[in-house]
């Protein structure tokens, strides 16, 4: 038996030494590190990245989407000052002295979440900027007023200040339409894209220096604006008067003019104020008769009116909008004001419903001034001339009820900010979900714009 032992273990440590012979020729994957196991943690808009030691590395390397990597000899590693409802991409690499021997880099993706903000927010422009509109998304706001002009973002509450350039619309990439006043005090038809300004060549068209753009599409591929004709003999002159109307797609850098529609009225001067997702405009019509606003389907077809009535006569019955008349944000209303001549000129805010074929007059002296795609209309100075707050109106329920501003919010959302919305304001945007609202008011000193998001925390007691 103890034959047979020794042999048993002798035949053990031949084959030990005979597959460690063999090792020694068979390479082992490499000798690459070990690929780093690690986790990601975010707070607010930081994320931070931590890891495992890696045997035998030299360094680590970090890289966030496809940026420059960060070089590290710690286990941890922070980005911060990132966006808010965003998606990121973590990669990580354990790098050895030899760099082919580093490991395979380990990636996870990480999102950041929206951002916390109180439920009501307020900025002065230094500039004294009005604000003019929030983008569909809910992100930006811009503004402008005197040749001054701002954008907000408000994922970080960063306020930029345009010099010379008056905003007038943003897409949901913050991509600014107005007018430039840095070549011209008139004013000319430009885009403003993270503070680089581009206007828009209009000289196959006309010689005038005056124009601007007045909206743009969220994605941003589509303006509308006017300029301003000086040449009583040219085409468009004697066709749309002196103010003419035009469109710019941004993927083709190609501007036209929309088709004339017909009007029982000589036209005096016809400007766009507004462009939906789908490109249909609407524009601002000044006639001979009562003003009103008329509506593109796109720009090849004839305009229509929305609403214009006049009698056997031609007599002016009702007319429908003035220049600050908008579209809800997916263009299924227009928000404006209703004009009737029985008595002399009485106004009354009125909102078209492009859908039901039906213009919603409403009781008051002042102006719809913003409309949700769900039917919430904003007024301003309604009941009273001298109004002290905006108005809200339900088109869907009851037109005759209209609830002051702070007592809906307080009503409908469960949101007290009756300390905090001040007299005199008004509505003049919402994003496309209805859940953020833009206001202004003109103050002591100067404009203010606030933005009240019915998803924010609630504001403390004052």
């Amino acid at each position: 038996m103890i034959f047979m032992k020794n042999i048993f273990t002798s035949l053990a440590v031949a084959f030990v030494a005979l597959f460690a012979l063999s090792c020694e020729k068979i390479p082992v994957e490499d000798g690459k590190l070990a690929t780093p196991t690690f986790t990601c943690k975010v707070e607010a808009n930081t994320i931070i990245v931590t890891w495992d030691v890696v045997a035998g590395a030299a360094y680590y390397e970090v890289t966030l989407n496809n940026n420059e990597p960060e070089r590290t000899d710690k286990t941890i590693c922070r980005f911060s000052d990132l966006s808010y409802d965003k998606e990121y991409t973590v990669k990580l690499q354990a790098v050895a002295a030899d760099a082919a021997k580093s490991s395979e880099v380990a990636e996870k993706r990480v999102t950041i979440g929206q951002r916390v903000v109180p439920v009501y927010r307020e900025w002065y422009p230094q500039n004294n900027a009005s604000a003019t509109a929030i983008s569909d998304n809910g992100r930006w706001v811009v503004g402008g007023f005197d040749h001054q002009g701002m954008i907000i973002d408000l994922n970080t509450d960063e306020v930029v200040m345009a010099e010379n350039f008056e905003i007038s619309d943003v897409s949901d990439e913050g991509v600014g339409v107005g007018a430039y006043y840095g070549d011209s005090m008139d004013g000319e038809a430009a885009i403003w894209n993270n503070g680089v300004v581009s206007k828009i060549d209009l000289s196959e068209l006309t010689t005038s220096n005056m124009s601007s753009l007045m909206s743009i599409t969220p994605d941003g591929e589509y303006m509308v604006g006017w300029w301003w004709e000086y040449d009583a003999n040219s085409y468009y002159y004697m066709t749309y008067g002196q103010c003419v109307p035009f469109c710019y797609d941004a993927i083709k850098d190609r501007v036209t003019v929309p088709t004339m529609g017909t009007i029982p009225y000589e036209v005096v001067a016809l400007s766009l104020c507004g462009v939906a997702p789908d490109r249909s405009i609407i524009g601002y019509l000044q006639a001979t008769g009562p003003s009103t606003v008329v509506l593109w389907e796109d720009e090849y077809s004839e305009f229509t009116t929305l609403k214009y009535e006049y009698d056997a006569e031609y007599n002016p019955v009702l007319s429908f909008g003035d220049g600050q008349s908008r579209f809800s944000p997916s263009g299924n209303y227009v928000c404006g004001i209703a004009k009737t001549f029985e008595f002399g000129e009485a106004q009354q805010p009125a909102v078209y419903d492009r859908e039901a074929d039906e213009l919603i007059v409403m009781t008051g002296q002042g102006s719809a001034t913003c409309v949700t795609n769900d039917g919430i209309a904003f007024l301003n100075d309604v009941p009273y001339y001298l109004g002290t707050t905006s108005y809200v109106v339900d088109l869907k329920g009851d037109i005759e009820k209209q609830t002051p501003l702070y007592d809906w919010l307080l009503d409908v959302h469960g949101i007290d900010l009756y300390n905090y919305i001040q007299e005199g304001i008004i509505t003049v945007g919402a994003s496309a979900d209805g859940r953020k609202l833009l206001g202004i008011t003109n103050t002591m000193s100067g404009w203010m714009c606030y933005v009240i998001d019915l998803d924010g925390e609630p504001m403390p007691e004052l």
